[in-house]
């Protein structure tokens, strides 16, 4: 209550503009990010145009708040001036810029994975800017400790205060008859975040290196969740894994593949463990914290062994891609890690997040990075799958050749659709004497088509080129079979469909719990709830007093039979009929895992009712 007592608004006003003289630009880029992130939340979908300029917005928004809080500590650190500053923040903003005109006219998976790595080693980058070329460790790790704690202290009030607000509104909602729009409760989160969040944490970032060296501030509360929670849960993890290595040596059979997150999530929580007790590991009484850190990385070697086993399965049947590649660099680095902290004398904890950003970066811009060496990989792949098979010899696609098995046709679509979805088909010229792009070309404008259906249709075009039966299912060590349906949309590109008496039309993307998804819609004053039943196939419509259902497994066997080409609108819309309501829906993205039985991964499209009462 003292605490509370000492701060009056004027205070805070005063403190929030220090912060942000502090760091203008970081939090001009926040604002930035935000207000992109509100206008697509805003923006309806007959305008989804605009959502790769907002998507990048919001990219170069999030990217720029990191950018400039590492740029102002380094102003920090060495004292700049105002002039020096400037400087500074004009490198900064036109790395934005050219970063902002350098990414593709989409932001897809590729893009976000690349951004995400930057974003690291950025982050990465904060957490020893201040001090680069110096000694001081307890500087560095109080440092840490405070943004750390901060950053939560951060996110609790945010939370707690975006539930009071939402209840507040909600409150005013039912008590008042006041509407609320569904898209204010998403955006108040956003501006929450972006705007309060950020606020709040950079508000709290220490700046005096001298006195944080000087420091021997440890939270009790820390060391209760580090002692007590923490270290107990590693170890615990740590018994599992080798037991699990146990199991393998005596049945000598190669690990599953999602034991490599489990020891990436171990090594992650057991070296953010190590960071935490680091200044009281030596303290009487901490014998238990004494022996973990003695011995951590000496046990991580057998898991970094059965982590790197997991993944060069993967790897030697299945090529590289993006995923796999990061899971390697990252057990590659594990493994420079444990030896640097067992044999080097310095033992310096900032060596962890020095190169950790530096393998952030090499993987997304380095010579050999994620993208170009999965691109290599699988090229490889498909080209020993087509010289087994007699389609390509001496560097050319032969015309005649002997009749392709169905698993290695499968294997064959799988790797053009990747890389025509993530990559550049173009790398696959030299083996055709026609022009890849005439061959390419399609009687329907790709332009009306989404990405993925786009990547399917060239991927069908050059795999039949090559006298191959195109497979649009694919298999994966990691997934079962999967089908996917895509609808092209007629005309000039726009999804137009007749009402011809339904009322209402929205866009539909059911989502929630993994074997139900559903939304929410509000038909004037009467709800709809639109329930997708994933193992059953089932799809169910649900207003006051009826219930109507449609039976997609039928759907799905009929296009099947229509695998290899994107389908028309026709062929994709379905309609069901009950005494109080009518209902159509059409479908723009169906996928479907398959194994013993059908079971629909994602559904999306639009949804047009029509009211009988």
């Amino acid at each position: 209550m003292a605490f509370l007592k000492n701060i009056s608004l004027q205070q805070l006003w005063q403190g929030a503009v220090a912060t942000f003289l502090q760091y203008p630009l970081a939090l001009l880029s926040a604002l930035l990010g935000t207000v992109a992130a509100l206008i697509r939340i805003e923006i309806p979908y007959n305008k989804e145009h605009l959502y790769t300029y907002l998507d990048k917005l919001m990219l170069v928004g999030a990217l720029g708040l990191v950018l400039f809080f590492v740029l102002e500590l380094l102003v920090q650190k060495y004292g700049l001036d105002l002039k020096r500053r400037a400087m500074l923040w004009l490198a900064g903003s036109v790395f934005l810029v050219v970063y902002y005109l350098l990414l593709p006219r989409a932001v897809e998976e590729r893009t976000f994975l690349r951004f995400l790595l930057l974003v690291l080693a950025l982050h990465l980058a904060a957490a020893y800017a201040m001090f680069v070329n110096r000694r001081e460790e307890n500087a560095f790790w109080q440092f840490n400790k405070s943004l750390f704690l901060r950053f939560l202290t951060a996110l609790l009030y945010t939370t707690v205060l975006y539930i009071g607000l939402t209840i507040a509104v909600a409150a005013i909602h039912l008590l008042f008859s006041v509407e609320v729009a569904g898209e204010f409760y998403a955006e108040l989160w956003v501006s929450m975040v972006g705007i309060f969040n950020t606020w709040f944490f950079l508000a709290g970032v220490p700046t005096r290196v001298s006195e944080l060296e000087q420091s021997d501030q440890y939270p009790r509360g820390l060391k209760v969740f580090t002692q007590f929670v923490l270290l107990p849960l590693v170890a615990l993890y740590l018994v599992i894994l080798y037991l699990y290595f146990g199991k393998i040596v005596l049945q000598w059979e190669w690990p599953k593949g999602w034991v490599s997150v489990l020891v990436l999530c171990f090594s992650i929580a057991g070296v953010l463990s190590l960071l935490l007790i680091y200044p009281i590991r030596r303290e009487p009484g901490n014998t238990w914290m004494r022996t973990f850190a003695r011995w951590f990385y000496r046990a991580l070697f057998p898991l970094i062994i059965l982590l790197l086993l997991a993944i060069w399965r993967r790897v030697s049947e299945y090529g590289l891609t993006e995923p796999r590649y990061v899971v390697l660099a990252l057990a590659l680095w594990l493994c420079c890690v444990a030896l640097y902290f067992l044999l080097s004398r310095l033992k310096n904890i900032k060596f962890i997040p020095v190169t950790l950003s530096i393998v952030a970066l090499l993987m997304a811009y380095g010579p050999f990075n994620a993208f170009q060496v999965s691109a290599w990989s699988q090229t490889n792949r498909l080209e020993e799958l087509l010289q087994g098979s007699g389609v390509l010899h001496n560097g050319q696609v032969q015309e005649k050749h002997p009749k392709v098995k169905e698993d290695v046709a499968r294997e064959v679509s799988a790797i053009v659709r990747y890389l025509a979805e993530k990559h550049d088909l173009h790398e696959l010229q030299p083996w055709f004497k026609q022009d890849l792009d005439s061959m390419l070309a399609s009687k329907t404008d790709p332009a009306t088509w989404s990405s993925r259906a786009r990547a399917d249709e060239q991927a069908r075009l050059l795999v039949e080129r090559m006298g191959i039966a195109y497979s649009e299912r694919y298999v994966s060590v990691d997934t079962d079979e999967v089908l996917y349906f895509s609808v092209v949309p007629e005309g000039d590109g726009a999804t137009v469909v007749d009402l011809a008496g339904y009322t209402y039309g929205m866009r539909f993307n059911p989502a929630g719990a993994e074997n139900q998804s559903q939304s929410e819609y509000l038909l004037g004053k009467q709800p709809l709830t639109v329930k997708l039943e994933h193992d059953k196939q089932q799809l169910y419509f649900e207003m006051p007093g009826e219930t109507l259902t449609l039976h997609l497994l039928p759907i799905i066997k009929q296009l099947e039979k229509k695998q290899g080409r994107p389908l028309s609108q026709a062929e994709m819309t379905f309609t069901v009929e009950g005494s109080k309501m009518g209902i159509k829906l059409l479908v723009q993205d169906l996928y479907v895992a398959k194994k013993d039985d059908y079971r629909i991964g994602n559904l999306s499209g639009y949804l047009y009712v029509k009211r009988k009462e």
